[in-house]
């Protein structure tokens, strides 16, 4: 039988011919990646995964700090000696938050009232301080006072005081005879801080808000921190002028970012006789390692090098009674809840009070749901009205947001003309110290103002000797001969540099060093650039400064919502009290360090390029050391109070200096430098 072929079915023959073609193609092409290889070698360094390298010093730098808290509590504890701990940790504390407010007129309004079954809820206003208003729901009990009085702390829901536990736990307490004072946290319910001329919040919600305002307020040495203490603290005041409330017997309790408040409010306020805090007590360390650094408002600034564990803001307050609420699935790690219980249970027993320790655990996730709520009620009644008969209380019946806001529009920022956001505080502090700046360079001598510079940044006065260089490899390219160098020393990360040596037999008369934050590729890369440095008798340095190039924190780790690309490593590096650009001001000085240890370079003119975060390091290394001849500087913020003028910028914090314009800004920086080394570049 003949074998026919269609003529749309492809013969062997064919198929053949495509297969060879399909196999030298792709040969050809492999070949080609080959020599784009030989051509544009790897420039990477280190010879690990270096994205994680900074976190891991930070990391290993906290848990150092708390080794010694550790240390000494146990000291404490072995020698009976728990007074001495709590006062050397309040005056720790006290130290973080600086000076307080002082106390004005609270100008508090009631401004309408509704009346329910057993109680009735005051919708009022009140001044914290001049024109900074905090709205209001009390909660007052039917029937004769004075009433044991309760200050609510909420936790970071919009909605705020009227979110439907917060005011489920305010009624159940009603109805058990307390006053209960459930006032809006700043840049939450009718107090959003960043708002349009209509009102609308500029940014996502209240962790994005606080995170922001924290970046503003740390520049002039204040903290959303402070901000929310000073609200309660002047809260407790209102509470303690109603006729209704017994002054002697006053609580406070708080969920998640209000259990942050409640922790931070009890250490300072002794009127304070009794706490319950929910979904929010565990050990900082692992709460910073497993789920990261969380907004503004929940830590300071040197809190991890100070050694304050969220612990020791419940041992200051011992022993007076506090109730640990804790859900075991809850995102807040359980056993970091229970190695603090325990830890508290021991500091209580040595003062003599082990029940005035508790903590109700429950089978659920994050928040006071029905069964804390249930709890706390009873932990007060317990504490503060012993006397009274427990009432029946069934559901809560609780009303629409709408039912319980203060201001005409929803928010104070268009309720009030007169209205003074905690951003428009923070940039009058920042032009009151304009003046003293200014002093600061005029009538300082070199050495105190670079002393104040290492103050800021978080610099000891001598930098570290470099221990070690590592050679990493070599490649050639567009005229220069690189090395690859990793640069290490006692007390910082490894730093990865790449030296280019001229290929040219003429003499080296100058060396360039580029810092980028894009990395040390983005400046190799460009091979017009390096043509034109070998032709003009360059030597040429690279380096990844701590968190670019190699050491770029990876985007999943950063949460988008903090509007910044490395908050996590910007977060921590502040609360172990080496502010990022303080530990980038010390790589470019490592880097300087090289470069003069190095003898055919070490009388060399030193230029620098750097961009960005980059660029602020260099200008202040510039600052502190007078090797750099000339710098070149892009994308550099015009001055630090821009931040405050605009305050959703983006990646804020990795600019970010504690106090620093107290007694500096940039463009003193550059006065200090001298206006002929720099060059600006937008």
């Amino acid at each position: 039988m003949k074998r026919t072929t269609s003529m749309h079915a492809p013969s062997f023959r064919f198929l053949f011919y495509i297969g060879v073609w399909y196999v030298a193609t792709i040969s050809a092409s492999v070949e080609k990646s080959r020599a784009q290889q030989r051509l544009h070698p790897s420039y990477t360094v280190l010879d690990w995964k270096g994205s994680q390298m900074l976190h891991d010093f930070l990391i290993q730098k906290l848990h150092r700090c708390y080794q010694h808290r550790d240390s000494l509590l146990q000291e404490a504890c072995q020698h009976h000696h728990i007074a001495s701990y709590q006062q050397h940790m309040l005056q720790q504390y006290l130290a973080l938050l600086g000076a307080m407010p002082a106390r004005t007129a609270l100008h508090a309004r009631v401004r309408d009232t509704l009346w329910e079954s057993g109680y009735r809820i005051e919708k009022l206003v009140f001044e914290s301080i001049p024109h900074h208003h905090v709205t209001a729901n009390l909660y007052v009990p039917a029937g004769k006072g004075p009433f044991p009085g309760i200050l609510f702390c909420c936790g970071h829901e919009a909605a705020a005081k009227a979110t439907l536990t917060y005011q489920q736990t305010a009624i159940r307490l009603a109805l058990q005879g307390f006053v209960v004072l459930v006032p809006d946290p700043i840049a939450q319910g009718e107090r959003v801080q960043l708002t349009d001329t209509a009102g609308h919040p500029l940014t996502r919600g209240s962790t994005t808000e606080h995170t922001l305002l924290t970046s503003g307020a740390l520049l002039v040495g204040n903290s959303v921190v402070k901000t929310e203490l000073w609200d309660n603290i002047r809260a407790i005041d209102y509470l303690c002028m109603r006729a209704e409330v017994d002054s002697s017997r006053i609580g406070c309790i708080g969920n998640s970012g209000g259990g942050t408040q409640v922790a931070y409010l009890i250490p300072v306020d002794r009127r304070i006789k009794a706490a319950v805090i929910s979904s929010y007590v565990t050990r900082r360390e692992r709460s910073l390692a497993l789920l990261g650094p969380q907004d503004g408002c929940q830590w300071l600034p040197g809190e991890g090098k100070a050694g304050l564990d969220i612990s020791d803001y419940l041992i200051m307050f011992a022993p007076r009674p506090v109730l640990i609420l804790a859900g075991r699935y809850d995102f807040v790690d359980f056993n970091g809840t229970c190695d603090v219980y325990h830890e508290l249970q021991q500091v209580y027993r040595l003062l003599k009070a082990p029940d005035h320790i508790g903590l109700f655990a429950y089978d659920d996730g994050h928040g006071i749901q029905t069964p804390k709520q249930l709890a706390a009620v009873q932990w007060f009644r317990r504490w503060l009205h012993p006397a009274r008969q427990p009432a029946e209380v069934q559901e809560p019946q609780t009303l629409p947001e709408a039912a319980l806001q203060v201001t005409p529009t929803g928010q104070v920022n268009t309720s009030f003309p007169d209205e003074i956001t905690l951003p428009a505080q923070t940039r009058s502090l920042a032009e009151s110290y304009r003046l003293a700046r200014k002093a600061w360079l005029h009538d300082s001598a070199r050495a105190r103002y670079q002393q104040m510079l290492r103050q800021k940044l978080g610099l000891s006065t001598s930098l570290a000797p470099l221990a070690d260089t590592q050679q990493m490899g070599s490649f050639t390219k567009d005229g220069f001969h690189f090395q690859k160098i990793i640069l290490r020393g006692p007390g910082f990360p490894p730093i990865p540099c790449i030296a280019g040596f001229p290929e040219s037999t003429s003499p080296v008369t100058r060396i360039r060093i580029y810092f980028s934050e894009k990395g040390q590729s983005f400046i190799l890369d460009n091979d017009t650039l390096l043509q034109q440095l070998a032709a003009g008798g360059y030597a040429l340095l690279t380096a990844d400064l701590r968190g670019m190039g190699e050491t770029t924190d990876i985007s999943p780790q950063n949460d988008p919502k903090y509007m910044n690309r490395e908050y996590r490593n910007a977060m921590l590096s502040l609360f172990v009290g080496l502010p990022l650009p303080g530990q980038r001001v010390e790589d470019v000085l490592h880097v300087l360090q090289f470069v003069d240890q190095y003898t055919p370079w070490r009388q060399l003119p030193v230029e620098v390029d750097a961009g960005g975060p980059a660029a602020e390091a260099a200008l202040l290394a510039a600052a502190l050391d007078n090797r750099i001849y000339q710098l070149n500087l892009s994308n550099l913020p015009h001055r630090l109070t821009d931040f405050l003028l605009h305050p959703t910028t983006p990646d804020q914090l990795s600019y970010v200096i504690p106090d620093a314009l107290k007694n500096m800004d940039f463009p003193e920086i550059i006065q200090f430098i001298g206006l002929q080394k720099i060059h600006l570049q937008p």
